[in-house]
């Protein structure tokens, strides 16, 4: 497994910096250096196929005009089929030719890809219009994994999760088939874990986790 390089603050986004336990690699302490980067930190947290990452897992060389320049992946994955990945997150208007630091950006992500060719692993760009397509989205991610980080596992989850079936149902039809065995907060935060896990498919993107919410079974992962 990757460990993560640490950056000085003062060196890149000093001004940005966050800072959180991740559930997947055993609540250490993940450290992001600017907005995007923890916005990009969260759908891979909250994304079940994820099996264990790495933030600034890795320091490349390459040359520019004549100059060695280095370059940071921003993260490894690991997805539970084994395949790898390193990841460069970038903002759209980088990529553009217009912009000031165009040419080293892309002479960068080449770097990159080279080294990622030789490895035998897989290299994405991932930008702000990927990242930020659902503003609601992130915000939803984030409610559900401050719930995961804080609980090793929701009460009554396997009672909750009996009562989801493959077809759309609100969250509040789900608390009333439980007939009161548990309060809207407890279906709720069972919710939050299962859909965590890859148990359940929500709206996740469309609107705000509330008693309208849509959960359904995800039947690509029925081992349970």
């Amino acid at each position: 497994m990757n460990v993560p390089l640490i950056i000085s603050r003062n060196k890149k986004y000093g001004n940005n910096y966050w800072n959180s336990d991740g559930p997947k690699v055993g609540m250490r302490e993940v450290i992001l250096y600017s907005d995007l980067e923890f916005e990009h930190w969260l759908l891979v947290e909250t994304d079940p196929l994820v099996e264990s990452y790495c933030e600034q897992p890795r320091e490349i060389s390459y040359e520019l005009d004549g100059k060695l320049h280095t370059s940071i992946f921003d993260m490894w994955i690991r997805y539970v089929n084994e395949k790898e990945m390193y990841i460069e997150v970038k903002y759209e208007a980088e990529l553009l030719p217009n912009h000031p630091n165009y040419l080293r950006t892309m002479r960068q992500i080449q770097a990159q890809q080279e080294w990622c060719r030789r490895e035998g692993v897989d290299h994405r760009v991932i930008t702000d219009k990927i990242i930020r397509a659902s503003p609601i989205g992130l915000e939803n991610r984030l409610k559900m994994l401050s719930f995961v980080k804080s609980q090793q596992k929701a009460n009554g989850i396997e009672c909750v999760f009996k009562q989801i079936t493959k077809h759309n149902q609100t969250i509040g039809n789900l608390y009333e088939s439980l007939k009161g065995e548990y309060s809207i907060i407890e279906v709720m935060n069972a919710c939050y874990w299962l859909m965590y896990k890859g148990k359940i498919i929500t709206n996740i993107n469309d609107q705000l986790w509330s008693l309208t919410t849509e959960v359904r079974r995800n039947e690509q992962n029925e081992n349970d």
